[in-house]
């Protein structure tokens, strides 16, 4: 048997993987049961979706803007860090972004969109999201691939442009009297 002494600040600043591991490797020495689920553990039981469920998604919640706002934060590949296959997202940087004032609110937009999730899937124990005890909601990765599809398919579908006003005219250069 070999053993390790770490200080605290050894510990503190190694990576968030090795923290979670010395934490279970401490938690299993003194017969303590871990917190949570491992990651892995965690990301099998969250539901991917594929893009045609995203879609259907969001063809039930458009009508609720901040809702909409939330489903397309999940679609936000550099804003969301691969976790485990999970995206995590920050909970306040969703926040701001989708323009609501609290995280319960975003909380409260990822339960409509789960609600949303068992409707589709006609499962009523479906897992669209998790939070972590970090201020994270965690999604699948093939849901944030799947929400970041949708919005492509409506940017490419509209083809975002500056619409011509067939009304307005463009001055020609005045003739001199």
């Amino acid at each position: 048997m070999i053993g390790i002494t770490l200080t605290a600040e050894q510990v503190r600043a190694a990576p968030a993987e090795v923290r979670r591991w010395l934490e279970h490797e401490v938690a299993l020495a003194f017969g303590l049961a871990p917190d949570h689920p491992a990651p892995e553990d965690v990301a099998a039981r969250l539901i991917g979706c594929n893009p045609d469920e995203a879609a259907t998604m969001l063809e039930l919640v458009q009508g609720m803007l901040p809702v909409v706002n939330v489903f397309f934060e999940l679609g936000r590949e550099a804003a969301g860090t691969p976790v485990h296959g999970m995206r995590a997202f920050r909970l306040a940087d969703m926040m701001r972004q989708a323009r609501l004032s609290t995280p319960e609110q975003v909380i409260e937009c990822l339960d409509v969109l789960t609600a949303a999730l068992r409707r589709v899937r006609g499962d009523n124990d479906a897992l669209f999201y998790l939070l972590d005890d970090r201020g994270h909601c965690l999604v699948a990765e093939p849901t944030m691939r799947s929400v970041l599809h949708v919005w492509q398919g409506i940017v490419a579908q509209r083809a975002l442009r500056m619409p011509q006003d067939p009304t307005r005219q463009v001055p020609i250069a005045a003739e001199a009297p």
